[in-house]
């Protein structure tokens, strides 16, 4: 039974750059490029997430993902976690723009029910989109670096936009851009007593069709960097996006769910 591949780790960054403003109309960009036929990888995602409380307490927490591509444009996505009998979780979502359908499950805690879902996928996200042209690598090179002038995005707020000059990233070709909002001291989005300033940097391939680095840095709160590595081009094996054996499934793409045995 070959159904399949992932939700979105992050959502639809729009004006992000020319060559992923040209797919927008057609695929979401996400960290795992769900959508894009040609362009098989695997890799791994990591997050860090560094907060500071209001009473100045900080904390960092690392979250892992697994990531896949075929050749088709499914994607399975698996998130690594440890249960509180330390035993390894994995929760695997696999989105099948193909099938119009995504699929989730989890393994590692014997404890744990073996039970799948399926989900309708919505419409925007079945489209599948070749990769990019590759031919003319310079033809995804910014000509000039720009900085727009800051502009007014509400009381006490400005927002200042900035394309940054393309780099490799874990040897990867990226072209980024970096938001930056300020918010004055007294305002309703910023009761404190400086400007607070909250910063969202992303960086995609071309190639790939992938966000390979995004970082949100709020000067309230802290941040969150996510990163792409170990990546991988080529076809993986086909059975990661295969149903295991030995689980029942609930179908909730009636609207109503029922539950029975895989085949």
């Amino acid at each position: 039974m070959r159904i399949a591949s992932s939700t979105l780790l992050a959502a639809l960054f729009a004006g992000c750059l020319a060559t992923a403003q040209s797919l927008q109309s057609q695929v979401l960009q996400t960290t795992s490029g769900t959508g894009f036929r040609g362009a098989p990888y695997s890799a791994r995602e990591t997050t860090v997430d560094m907060k500071t409380t209001a009473d100045g307490t900080r904390y960092t927490n690392t979250y892992v993902n697994l990531l896949w591509r075929d050749a088709e444009g499914r994607t399975r996505q698996e998130h690594l976690e440890k249960s509180r009998s330390g035993a390894d979780i994995h929760s695997v979502v696999i989105t099948d723009p193909v099938a119009g359908v995504y699929l989730k499950w989890s393994f590692g805690d014997e404890s744990m029910q073996k039970v799948m879902t399926i989900w309708p996928l919505p419409a925007r996200q079945r489209v599948i989109a070749p990769p990019p042209d590759q031919s003319n690598a310079a033809a995804h090179s910014p000509d000039a670096l720009s900085k727009s002038e800051p502009r007014p995005c509400g009381a006490g707020c400005t927002i200042q936009t900035e394309r940054l000059a393309a780099q490799e990233i874990n040897g990867i070709y990226a072209e980024g851009r970096r938001t930056t909002r300020s918010f004055k001291a007294g305002t309703a989005e910023n009761g404190q007593d400086l400007v607070v300033t909250v910063v969202n940097e992303i960086w995609i391939s071309p190639e790939l069709g992938i966000i390979v680095r995004h970082i949100m840095d709020d000067s309230r709160t802290g941040r969150n960097a996510t990163e792409v590595t170990e990546i991988v081009r080529g076809d993986p094996d086909p059975a990661l996006f295969t149903a295991p054996d030995g689980y029942r499934w609930r179908d909730m793409r009636s609207g109503s769910a029922t539950s029975e045995s895989l085949p």
